[in-house]
């Protein structure tokens, strides 16, 4: 008996090609049928004018605390995600050591005020997620971060032969436990203080459990090759397969995304596993102190704060920014400090100024009469580094170029939030809320990029396949049954830098598991999601 039966819908099928009109049928937790579906079933759904395909897989998420405080994964499923894919740039949930969760970039005063943590490692993480339940899939990356601050803190220095055995054993671990790889935020404390012989040592250790080696690049800016060969290097040395996160380049490299997938294919050529995503948004959001120099950040929020109330300091800081703009480390937007583009740097989620969310530094520099960098020292003063922002750094063109490279994904870089409850008050980046509605608005139907279907496997089969995310991604008999079921025309995004806290529109139904998460265009509460655990090696 079908539970569930799509009738006369357009099947968007993820592979690519042309959409056909049909049925789709769900039997338990699995597709039973496409095409044409026998009569009966104990739900009928009219797909008249509207758009089946295999429910949408954002590659590159951190949800992992965000799910953790509020398991719906609301704004997700608005934009038709059904499963993420989580832990990445270096930030995961686990493993846990004596100095608590690593945020990274995250860190929040009610992330912190609202996380219990009641586990060490990813089993205990996962149950914690599967025993309040989750409305979306969810697979995830064992963060390097986590790792080096769960056995050496936020030390700069270069790990002894037992920390680095210690780490080594703490990332078999968790891929024992089911992590998909290693990811690395180089650009993040403390990623940034590890050389590549350690990341090396690190990836290798989830080769026997075919893991993923996913980066956030040391350099996407003018170094951003070198960055490229590196992350190769690391995958090759270890043995594992590269994924290269949100390649998009920034200045002065904007315009090589052709020489970015170019080196991808020679990668191919030369018998290497690399691919990439690109994130769609021009404007990134990160943590405000990623904008400092990095030695700026060594020891923690309390000596950054105490160096920021140094008026020599901070002379030292802004100077180095003036001399080498990202190049210095930290977040590639630095270089918008550097050219003086303080109209494309806006103040992001935080605490103490959450009435300025939204404003550019260029208005919060004259509402305070202080030159705007002064403005962010004091800003993350007031906020004890709990504060992040938004910069406009990247340019449609290249990230038009990479989304139709074979060997490149799209990825959101946000995280599930939602309009009420505990984390109604999160004013993050709009992709969070916006997302792969946002996507749709601008690469299909604005942009002419590329066609539907093709857009349609880039955020299903692709990552699906690349993730080894075994039965998903595909509308097909006999695979999982998530299946979003759209308006192609209508869907659009809502969710603004201004206004970022807002959900997209034009997802009529939504199924995880065979379960509707969304029905006639609300969610139900139902929550059907799974933690995805790494499958056996390919």
């Amino acid at each position: 008996m079908i539970d569930t039966l799509i009738r006369n819908v357009t099947i968007v099928d993820g592979t690519g090609e042309a959409g056909r009109a049909g049925d789709v049928g769900i039997a338990g937790d699995r597709i039973a049928c496409v095409g044409d579906a026998p009569a009966g079933a104990r739900l009928e759904v009219d797909g008249t004018g509207l758009t089946a395909a295999p429910g949408f897989i954002d590659i590159h998420t951190h949800s992992d605390f965000s799910l953790l405080i509020d398991g719906r994964g609301a704004s997700a499923l608005y934009q038709g995600v059904t499963t993420q894919v989580n832990g990445n740039c270096g930030i995961s949930a686990f493993p846990v050591g004596p100095e608590g969760a690593y945020l990274g970039v995250f860190e929040s005063a009610r992330l912190r005020d609202v996380i219990r943590l009641e586990w060490d490692s990813a089993s205990g993480y996962f149950a914690a997620l599967e025993a309040q339940g989750l409305g979306i899939n969810s697979a995830f990356f064992t963060g390097h971060g986590a790792v080096r601050q769960a056995i050496m803190g936020q030390s700069v220095e270069t790990p002894t032969r037992v920390e680095m055995e210690a780490m080594q054993g703490l990332v078999a671990r968790q891929m024992e436990e089911g992590a998909l790889g290693l990811s690395t935020g180089l650009t993040y404390v403390p990623g940034s203080y590890a050389r590549t012989e350690e990341i090396i040592a690190l990836a290798a250790a989830t080769a026997p459990y075919g893991g993923i080696y996913a980066t956030h690049m040391r350099n996407y800016t003018a170094a951003i090759m070198a960055a490229v060969e590196e992350s190769i290097t690391i995958g090759r040395e270890a043995g594992v397969p590269v994924h290269l996160s949100h390649i998009t380049p920034c200045p002065p490299a904007t315009g090589s995304a052709g020489a970015l997938l170019d080196r991808l294919e020679r990668a191919e050529a030369e018998g290497l596993d690399v691919t990439a995503e690109t994130e769609f948004y021009a404007t990134g959001s990160t943590s405000m102190r990623s904008l400092l120099p990095p030695w700026a950040l060594v020891g923690g929020n309390e000596a950054m704060v105490e160096r920021l109330r140094q008026p020599e300091m901070r002379a030292r800081m802004w100077g180095e920014i003036q001399a080498k703009g990202s190049e210095l480390g930290g977040s590639t937007k630095t270089v918008l400090m550097q050219y003086g583009q303080w109209e494309k740097l806006w103040l992001g989620n935080c605490a103490v100024n959450a009435g300025m969310t939204g404003r550019t530094f260029a208005e919060i520099g004259k509402v305070r009469g202080k030159h705007p960098f002064e403005a962010i020292c004091d800003i993350l003063i007031e906020e004890g580094g709990a504060v992040s922002f938004y910069g406009e750094d990247k340019a449609n063109a290249d990230i038009d170029r990479l989304a139709q490279g074979r060997l490149c994904g799209v990825g959101s870089d946000g995280l599930a939030l939602a309009e009420d409850g505990p984390l109604a008050g999160e004013r993050e980046h709009p992709r969070c809320y916006g997302g792969m509605a946002y996507l749709i608005r601008t690469m299909v139907r604005e942009r002419k990029v590329m066609p539907l279907e093709k857009l349609i496997q880039k955020v299903t089969a692709f990552p699906a396949a690349r993730m080894r995310l075994k039965d998903r991604g595909a509308l097909r008999e006999g695979a999982l049954a998530d299946v979003v079921v759209f308006d192609a025309e209508g869907i659009t995004d809502r969710a603004t830098i201004e206004h970022p806290c807002r959900y997209s529109e034009g997802v009529r139904w939504a199924f995880v598991n065979g379960a509707a998460v969304i029905a006639e265009g609300r969610t139900t509460g139902a929550r059907p999601g799974r933690v995805l655990r790494r499958e056996t090696a390919a």
